[in-house]
């Protein structure tokens, strides 16, 4: 009897796309400009994307269920604000301070403000960036190479 070994990254191909996208918007405001020029209907769920970390930072999360191409879009916030309390030391020990900071979703990409994934039977990738750069409010939006991500764990949303 013959024995099959399995690699895990038989299991991990990509079949979504990813573009990294940098805007000044606030998340509702960026869904509802793609919403107007790409004619998708992107809605904030009611459970933002929690992940296990000490400070537990919480990621907005829009979807859209295409029925017509049988695609999902998810349109995410990459970076998080978070508090983190010090005790003051020496003269202000009994001061508790609270310092403010950023956490990313993607570590790879930080600077990156938002990410659109689109999941599933999807048309040609450069059309959608196309347009995704006629939103004036974008300043500046390119297509991820999902394989070279590290911390691409947090993309598998179902």
């Amino acid at each position: 009897m013959a024995i099959h070994k399995l690699d895990l990254t038989d299991f991990h191909d990509a079949d979504y796309c990813l573009f990294a996208i940098h805007s000044d918007l606030e998340d509702f405001q960026l869904a509802h400009a793609i919403n107007s020029n790409l004619k998708t209907r992107l809605k904030r769920l009611k459970k933002d994307l929690d992940i296990n970390a000490s400070q537990n930072p919480s990621f907005s999360l829009f979807e859209w269920e295409d029925p017509a191409l049988k695609s999902t879009w998810n349109l995410l916030k990459n970076n998080c604000q978070v508090e983190s309390q010090t005790t003051g030391q020496g003269l202000f020990a009994e001061r508790e301070e609270k310092n403010p900071k950023k956490i990313a979703l993607i570590k790879e990409h930080s600077n990156v403000d938002y990410f659109l994934k689109i999941s599933g039977s999807f048309g040609p990738e450069k059309a959608a960036l196309e347009n995704l750069n006629k939103i004036t409010a974008i300043s500046l939006v390119y297509l991820v190479e999902v394989e070279t991500l590290k911390s691409n764990e947090y993309l598998i949303l179902n």
